[in-house]
């Protein structure tokens, strides 16, 4: 039996479907929960009697050599010779992701002029600006659950708005993002600390308390899982005051999309 996202699932939740396939387990049948890394142990957690009889086998993400051989296997199909140092520069962009590795390679065909394959071998432009396509995919593939985390949950009075050192104003739930882009994370674990020290350093004054920068982490989490457009982006562990990215898109727009965020 395989059960896919198990993480997204309520704790009470996990616990009742936890409760229920034990017995089967402790006869021998096979129960597979799929979920991301930082929750892998959530059936221990919510059934005590779990612990060691979960085995955790991991899935790694791509890595750089193996993104690149999507850049080298399809660019030659359509009989394009790009700069040699092409498939790093995208492999190094692409969160660990195929999907972001296949949009970087479309997008640099469209910018070329390359719609099918060419009878004689094309040269890529050596002075390709990446740049470029990196924000477009950015835009197409982030924007969205970023607008609906900026916004926050609806509220009857506005939000207060802070100063920001570089000018302007924004409230409690843009200048939270805007500190987690100048992170410029990867799909990973964010201790509170760092992005602590990320909003004092955008803001000129007003600097909001740990339990406010915990209640909006919440609230985005929240968001996030009950986005019907996407999949859930971040996660965040109240707790042990830790925010985590889950997803590459969004961090590859928090990385990319500066002119969005800080707009």
């Amino acid at each position: 039996m395989v059960i896919d996202d198990f993480h997204y699932l309520p704790r009470e939740l996990q616990g009742s479907i936890t409760r229920i396939l034990k017995p089967l387990v402790f006869e021998g049948v096979p129960v597979i929960y799929l979920a991301i890394p930082h929750r892998r142990f959530d059936a221990v957690k919510v059934e005590r009697e779990m612990n060691g009889r979960v085995e955790n086998v991991e899935v790694p993400i791509w890595d750089v050599e193996e993104l690149k051989t999507i850049a080298q296997l399809g660019f030659p199909l359509l009989n394009v010779m790009p700069e040699l140092n092409t498939s790093m520069r995208l492999a190094r962009e692409a969160q660990g992701s195929p999907h972001l590795m296949q949009e970087f390679c479309k997008k640099m065909c469209l910018k070329s002029g390359i719609s099918e394959s060419a009878d004689a071998g094309l040269h890529v432009n050596p002075d390709f600006e990446y740049e470029h396509i990196f924000r477009e995919v950015a835009n197409d593939l982030g924007k969205n659950i970023f607008d609906r985390l900026a916004r926050g949950p609806r509220t009857r009075t506005d939000r207060k708005q802070r100063r920001l050192r570089k000018g302007g104003e924004a409230d409690i739930y843009r200048v939270v993002l805007m500190a987690l882009a100048d992170l410029k994370p990867s799909v990973e674990t964010i201790e509170y600390e760092p992005l602590r020290a990320s909003i004092r350093s955008i803001l000129n004054d007003s600097l909001p308390e740990a339990h406010e920068v915990s209640r909006v982490l919440e609230q985005m989490a929240k968001i996030s899982a009950t986005d019907e457009s996407s999949v859930p982006v971040i996660d965040y562990e109240k707790d042990d005051r830790k925010l985590h990215i889950t997803d590459p898109f969004f961090a590859f727009f928090l990385r990319w999309g500066h002119e969005l965020i800080n707009a």
